[in-house]
């Protein structure tokens, strides 16, 4: 290894994986490194380190640290720097032309700090907390990745329970981010989308037992996507019962779940209906205000929210309702009832 004189060697190993390959590379340069004045950094993506030896890593002077998954903030900070921008451009390339909504130009007038962090929302839906597929993939590359991941698991279930803890050995680590716990770390799905996957995978018993165990446990590292999996694991196969003070009875609608771009106008069908009729929408955003499902009806003229949390407080704003409310008007449906569930 080169070595310059009077100056400290400082190596990163980046991208390291749980492979032979990878092993035998660390063993090589590991055994060349002078103990005293040399340091090697190892920076993985893998959330689950196996188990460690204390011992072993107290004699060979290791230290374990967590990178935690990214956020919006840190993704802003980090192109609010125009040279590091202008190099991974061409990333954020999340579209939000689903079948639900329209194609609407409506960031032609936006500024260029704004049409940043919008490409930024957007392509958080899919990416989540890892800065790799931020930065590095493609969008599409990004969804391939994560429903192969996905596609691999022989038990469905183990997607969900892998959520309990961070010293899994497996192959989908990718599916997965880090985020602090307590005194600890805990797993958590990596993004939106891939939450969406598992709810897909996994049925309503799975999760239902899981989201027991966790209440037991106080892990508040999957609690904010628990129900919306069992919502979106329950509702596509029957009608969901909700119970509320005094006996009260309501029963939400069974139906498909489609995502959707609250800032777009509803897609206009010839026949007269509107993109997403009797469909329950999830926003594309995973932090959107007021709702995480709505679903409408425009023969009925109904139209339905439901906020999902595990707070004793809700977040009701009223400007996230009214925004869906004035474009199903504008797609020529006559709202005569609107309801609101905070579940």
């Amino acid at each position: 290894m080169p070595r310059v004189a009077s100056k400290k060697l400082f190596i990163c190993l980046d991208g390291f994986r749980a492979t032979t390959a990878h092993d035998d590379f660390f063993q090589r340069v590991f055994a060349l490194l002078d103990k005293e004045n040399e340091r090697l950094v190892v920076c993985s993506s893998m959330d689950t380190l196996g188990k460690r030896n204390l011992e072993d890593d107290d004699h060979d002077n290791i230290q374990v640290f967590f990178m935690y998954s990214w956020t919006q903030p840190d993704y802003l900070a980090a192109i609010a720097d125009q040279a590091f921008c202008d190099k991974i451009v061409s990333k954020l390339d999340a579209m939000s032309a689903f079948e639900v909504n329209e194609d609407d130009d409506f960031e032609a007038e936006w500024s260029e700090e704004d049409k940043k962090k919008h490409a930024v929302d957007l392509k958080f839906y899919y990416v989540g907390g890892s800065c790799r597929f931020m930065f590095q993939y493609p969008t599409n590359r990004v969804v391939e990745i994560l429903e192969t991941a996905v596609e691999s698991v022989h038990n469905k279930s183990d997607l969900v329970k892998y959520c309990r803890g961070n010293l899994h050995n497996d192959a989908i680590n990718r599916l997965y981010g880090m985020q602090r716990q307590g005194t600890g770390n805990g797993r958590f799905p990596v993004s939106s989308y891939a939450a969406y996957l598992f709810a897909n995978e996994c049925d309503e018993e799975t999760i239902s037992q899981l989201e027991t165990r966790l209440n037991a446990s106080n892990n508040p590292s999957v609690d904010g996507h628990l129900f919306e999996w069992l919502f979106v694991a329950a509702v596509r196969k029957r009608a969901v019962k909700l119970f509320g003070d005094h006996g009260i009875e309501e029963v939400l609608p069974q139906a498909n779940v489609l995502r959707f771009d609250p800032k777009k106008r509803f897609r206009a069908l010839r026949d007269g209906k509107i993109g997403g009729d009797r469909s329950w929408l999830q926003p594309t955003a995973w932090n959107q205000g007021g709702y995480d499902a709505v679903y409408f009806d425009k023969d009925e003229g109904k139209a339905i929210f439901v906020q999902l949390t595990r707070s004793d407080k809700h977040d009701f704003k009223m400007r996230f309702f009214s925004e869906v409310l004035l474009k199903l008007k504008t797609a020529k449906m006559e709202i005569k009832q609107v309801l609101i569930y905070f579940v």
